[in-house]
């Protein structure tokens, strides 16, 4: 199946989070605070991968759904068969024992983002399990479960390959995330540029979804390491913690837009990728008993595009992959 560019579609690039499980401590001289070290963060499947960097597609270009994908493994470039391409999505994104039409509404839409691409490589890293990965990869992983659950995948690509999800005739850059903050968040508030399909929707279902409101704490003396590694000056830090944080403004999703900080005012991804935080839907409360501030997300991961939590229920609802693909990406047809 061939079609063509209709469009380019440019984006500005993401700000890469790196999960950690503990922020560096640094004691600052003028004030008494006291170490508490947060315990490691449990994270429930599926798990985020590292976002892709988005680049500009060419004005007039062909695309076939059937051509290999060129992806970049950890630094190398090689090419993978459409098959192997949605079996490695798929694996490393959802639980191999998801629904069908949720597995499928994720293989269409890593292709589709892959091929929207523009011919640049799909950024992932198949040791780590982040974005693609291989059958070595998942025989370890699954062990005596592996051929249950690969024969599985490999029948769903199957039934995936052909289709692409598209706008005006070109392959949409079907973003994906594990749970919104209960509205899909726009592209723009997260990587610069509007795109018409990534404006959000509305994704009631991940409320429901295990993990959907976490909370982390983190020592006053943890979060002075992060002032001063966002580039504060210790001169333009409170001696008094309660005084860091103000009141943060929320867009129409849910997600902080910004959050001023000892005098200065941040975005709430900035502050997102700075604290390891599982959302940019946070708040900030200050505990004085233990001197420590406690962060309340909300959903997981950059809020953009296709909810896999929310497709999940939506299944379970009724509805096929189809219709969770055009609800998360109003506008775009899937053309087979």
């Amino acid at each position: 199946m061939k079609k063509t560019f209709r469009r380019a579609v440019v984006f500005g690039l993401l700000a890469l989070a790196a999960p950690f499980a503990a922020l560096p401590l640094a004691k600052p001289a003028t004030t008494d605070l006291q170490s508490t070290t947060p315990p490691p963060e449990v994270l429930p499947e599926p798990a985020a991968t590292p976002l892709p960097v988005y680049t500009a597609a060419p004005i007039q270009r062909s695309f076939s759904a059937a051509a290999p994908i060129l992806i970049c493994d950890d630094g190398e470039n090689t090419s993978v068969s459409v098959q192997d391409f949605l079996i490695g999505t798929a694996a490393c994104e959802l639980p191999p024992d998801w629904p069908d039409d949720a597995i499928l509404a994720q293989m269409v839409a890593a292709h589709s983002y892959a091929l929207s691409l523009g011919g640049a490589a799909f950024s992932c890293n198949s040791a780590q399990c982040a974005g693609w990965t291989t059958a070595e990869v998942l025989r370890a992983r699954w062990n005596g479960e592996f051929s249950t659950y690969y024969s599985r995948l490999a029948a769903l690509a199957d039934e995936a390959a052909g289709a692409v999800l598209c706008w005006e005739g070109s392959p949409a850059a079907a973003c994906y995330h594990s749970i919104s903050a209960g509205q899909t968040e726009a592209s723009q508030n997260v990587w610069l540029t509007a795109v018409p399909y990534l404006q959000g929707v509305s994704s009631p279902w991940d409320a429901d979804a295990p993990g959907f409101e976490t909370a982390v704490t983190y020592s006053a003396e943890q979060v002075y390491s992060v002032l001063l590694a966002l580039g504060l000056d210790a001169d333009e830090i409170p001696n008094a913690p309660a005084d860091w944080f103000g009141g943060g403004v929320s867009d129409a999703a849910g997600y902080v837009a910004q959050m001023p900080l000892c005098g200065q005012v941040f975005t709430g991804t900035k502050l997102r990728n700075a604290f390891s935080l599982r959302s940019a839907a946070f708040t900030v409360a200050y505990d004085p008993g233990e001197n420590a501030f406690v962060f309340t997300t909300h959903g997981y991961g950059h809020g953009v595009g296709l909810s896999q939590y929310g497709a999940k229920a939506m299944v379970e609802d009724g509805k096929d992959w189809r219709e969770i693909l055009e609800w998360y990406f109003p506008g775009c047809e899937v053309m087979e």
